[in-house]
C-alpha cells in the first residue's frame, strides 16, 4: 500500500477536515435545559465509549501506539449526521449522530468504524494518492501550460487560468481515484470495528438492534449515511455467521 508519513498525512488531514466543517452547515437551535443536558450526556458517551475502543485497538495492533500516540473523540455541532477522522487519531462527531446511534452499541461501532480507518492507515493511503496525483501534474503542467499557450495566445488566457486548470485536473483526478477503493477501505474498517466490538463484549445483533429505529432509509442520504447503511446492513452476514443464543427450558 503506498501511504504518505502519518506525520505528513494528519498535517493533510486536518486542514481537510478543517475545511469539510467549514461547509457544513451550524446547528442553529439553542438547546433547551433538558436537550443541553442530552448533549452533555451524548458528549460523554462519545469520549467515556471512544477511549475504551481505542485502549483496546492499543492492545490488538501493538504497531499502532508508534504512529498514534492517542485518540481523541470530539462532537461538533453541525445540522447533518456525519463522522470524521484524522491520521492522527482525531475523531469527530457530527451532533445529529446522537439520534441515530441512540445506544451503546449502535455508538460504539459508529466510533469504531473511524478508528479502524486510522488502525488501516487509510488516511495515508489517501494523502499519498492525492500528492502522487499532484506531483504528476506539477511535472506535467509546464507541457500543458505551453500546450494551452500555443492553443489560446489569441484568446486572451492567463497562464495563471492555464495553471488553475492543471490544478483542478489534478484535484478531480485524486478524488476519482481515491473514491474508486473507498468501498475497500469501508470493509477494512468494518472488519476492525467488528474485531474491537468483539474484544469489549458487544455483540453484533446488539448493534444492528440499536441502528433498528434510525432513519437509515431516507430517499435524499448524505455520502456518509449511504455508507452506515451499508455497514449495518453488511452485520447481517458477520450475524449469521454466529451461534445462536442458548435457550433456556
Amino acid at each position: 500500500m503506498l501511504a504518505a508519513p502519518t506525520s505528513l498525512s494528519d498535517a493533510y488531514t486536518q486542514v481537510n477536515l478543517t475545511l469539510k466543517l467549514a461547509t457544513r452547515l451550524e446547528l442553529r437551535e439553542a438547546c433547551d435545559r433538558s436537550g443541553c443536558m442530552e448533549s452533555a450526556q451524548f458528549d460523554e458517551r462519545v469520549t467515556r465509549i471512544g477511549m475504551q475502543l481505542a485502549a483496546i485497538a492499543y492492545q490488538k495492533y501493538p504497531e499502532l501506539v508508534e504512529r498514534v500516540p492517542f485518540f481523541e473523540f470530539s462532537v461538533v455541532d453541525k445540522a447533518e449526521p456525519g463522522t470524521a477522522s484524522t491520521a492522527g487519531g482525531l475523531v469527530v462527531v457530527l451532533r445529529p449522530v446522537s439520534a441515530i446511534a441512540r445506544t451503546d452499541e449502535a455508538l460504539s461501532f459508529v466510533l469504531a468504524r473511524e478508528i479502524g480507518h486510522v488502525v488501516s492507515q487509510h488516511h495515508e493511503e489517501d494523502t499519498a494518492t492525492s500528492l502522487v496525483v499532484s506531483l504528476v501534474a506539477t511535472v506535467l503542467a509546464p507541457v500543458a501550460s505551453v500546450v494551452k499557450y500555443l492553443a489560446t495566445v489569441y484568446s486572451g488566457v492567463t497562464t495563471a487560468l492555464a495553471s488553475a486548470s492543471v490544478t483542478a485536473a489534478s484535484f478531480a483526478s485524486s478524488k476519482v481515484l481515491i473514491a474508486s477503493y473507498r468501498p475497500r477501505q469501508l470493509d477494512e474498517a468494518d472488519k476492525i470495528a467488528l474485531n474491537l466490538l468483539a474484544s469489549s463484549g458487544v455483540d453484533p445483533r446488539e448493534v444492528a438492534a440499536g441502528f433498528a429505529y434510525a432513519k437509515l432509509r431516507s430517499p435524499d442520504d448524505a455520502e456518509w449515511m449511504l455508507e452506515l447503511r451499508r455497514s449495518v446492513d453488511g452485520l447481517t452476514g458477520h450475524m449469521a455467521a454466529l451461534p445462536l443464543p442458548a435457550t433456556i427450558h
